[in-house]
């Protein structure tokens, strides 16, 4: 070994000998280019050392982009989890929701069956307690008839004493010349036995009249409530065959089973009695039903009473007239409805007239109400006899009997209430006239008020 390094340093020192022995331009660029060498080595290491930190860089990057990677996978894992705990909660709310809707259908089905049993029940009690009414009618009616006796037979006492009393007064006033006493004697005879002929009417002729017409009116009630069932009925009506074929009647639906419900409203006006404007035509679609009621205490008392369905024209639901009999069998008051009017614009009794009225220097506008002729005047007109026992007449001799011919507009010209056409005519003129003379009256009112304003 020792010989080999003793080589080694002997072939160096030769060698640096060699190079001593050179030129020193060519030592020169030796040296440079060992420096140049050695510069590139250490570039080189350089370089590598930045490619091994962009390595790591580019590495950790990797790794952070990883991580960021991961976050997201997780957030969005997270969000799907959540979006669909949001989808899951939808599907319970709505489960929920239609539960909830299920059981509030069940509870108002429950209301609308419960709702339908009261009135099923209501209908059940109003049916017993209108049997129980019409029982108790019957009673009152049966207990009635001794008290209608006693009242008849004072009444008629009553009478003949002012009878007498009215006889035995003339008989006094006659004078020794118009009569002897033995004149007045007859008379007196002669008045007790037109007494005892009167007394033999009432008892029998008009006390029989009027119980057979008090009687018979009676059972025309019922006649009414039976034609009130068929009008007001929503029930299939049931015909023979022989029937449906005359009158060419198809098998009707359920849909089509309707009462008749301008029943009254064609009776009203095809009976031409009343003075009916197109403004009462309106109203006159919500009438349903006209009654004649008797008075369980009197043989002739009555009312006719007019029922109307909700309108938009006044409140009441039933309008009546009442007419009241006296003694001798003739009406003697009648009595109407005062109509609670909606407003003054709806009331067809009255009409707003503009006038120009002188006020100092000046002329004024000025607007005022008029009475007109309405179906609805009827239930104010209760002074005049006159038309009161026409309408006596009517009601109780003419509508309820002729109800189906004025409903189908077949009744001859001399059924009116015994009136024809021209008597009709004539009674409207006297209905127009009596209005015209209470508006003129009431325009010469008016004048005079403002004259004495003036003055």
């Amino acid at each position: 070994m020792e010989d080999i390094q003793k080589e080694e340093s002997n072939t160096n020192k030769e060698q640096k000998e060699e190079e001593i022995n050179k030129n020193p331009e060519e030592v020169k660029k030796e040296e440079k280019e060992e420096i140049k060498e050695e510069d590139k080595k250490v570039e080189e290491k350089q370089e590598e050392k930045t490619e091994e930190k962009k390595e790591e860089n580019n590495e950790e990057k990797e790794k952070e982009e990883k991580k960021e990677e991961k976050i997201e996978e997780k957030t969005e894992e997270k969000e799907k989890e959540k979006t669909e705990e949001k989808v899951e909660d939808k599907k319970e709310e709505k489960v929920e929701e239609k539960v909830e809707e299920k059981q509030e259908e069940k509870l108002e089905e429950k209301k609308n069956k419960e709702k339908e049993e009261e009135k099923l029940e209501e209908k059940k009690n109003e049916e017993k307690e209108e049997e129980k009414k019409e029982e108790n009618k019957e009673k009152e009616e049966k207990n009635e008839e001794p008290k209608k006796e006693e009242t008849a037979e004072n009444d008629l006492a009553n009478e003949e004493e002012e009878d007498r009393k009215e006889l035995y007064e003339a008989i006094q006033d006659l004078k020794p010349d118009e009569a002897s006493d033995n004149v007045k004697s007859k008379l007196i005879i002669l008045s007790e036995i037109h007494l005892e002929q009167k007394r033999v009417e009432n008892d029998q002729y008009m006390k029989e009249y009027d119980y057979l017409e008090d009687k018979y009116e009676r059972s025309y009630a019922e006649i009414d409530s039976k034609i009130e069932d068929v009008v007001k009925s929503k029930e299939k009506i049931e015909l023979t065959p022989e029937e449906m074929k005359q009158y060419d009647i198809k098998e009707e639906s359920e849909s089509e089973i309707k009462p008749i419900e301008d029943y009254w409203e064609k009776v009203i006006i095809n009976s031409r009695y009343f003075t009916i404007t197109d403004k009462d035509k309106k109203i006159l679609k919500y009438l349903t039903k006209v009654k004649l009621i008797k008075f369980p205490e009197s043989l002739q008392d009555f009312k006719v009473d007019f029922y109307f369905n909700e309108n938009e024209y006044f409140f009441n639901d039933i309008l009546s007239k009442k007419y009241i009999f006296g003694k001798d069998s003739t009406v003697k008051k009648a009595e109407g409805t005062s109509i609670d009017w909606k407003s003054s614009d709806k009331n067809t009794t009255i009409e707003k007239i503009k006038k120009k009225v002188k006020k100092g220097k000046k002329y004024i506008t000025e607007t005022k109400e008029q009475k007109v002729d309405s179906f609805f005047s009827f239930f104010s007109q209760v002074n005049d006899m006159t038309f009161i026992t026409d309408e006596v007449t009517f009601f109780k001799e003419d509508l309820f009997a002729n109800q189906l011919e004025y409903y189908l507009d077949i009744v001859s010209k001399t059924k009116n209430g015994g009136l024809d056409d021209e008597d009709n005519d004539d009674l409207d003129d006297d209905y127009d006239k009596k209005g015209k003379d209470e508006n003129k009256d009431n325009e010469t009112d008016d004048k005079k008020k403002e004259e004495c304003k003036n003055q």
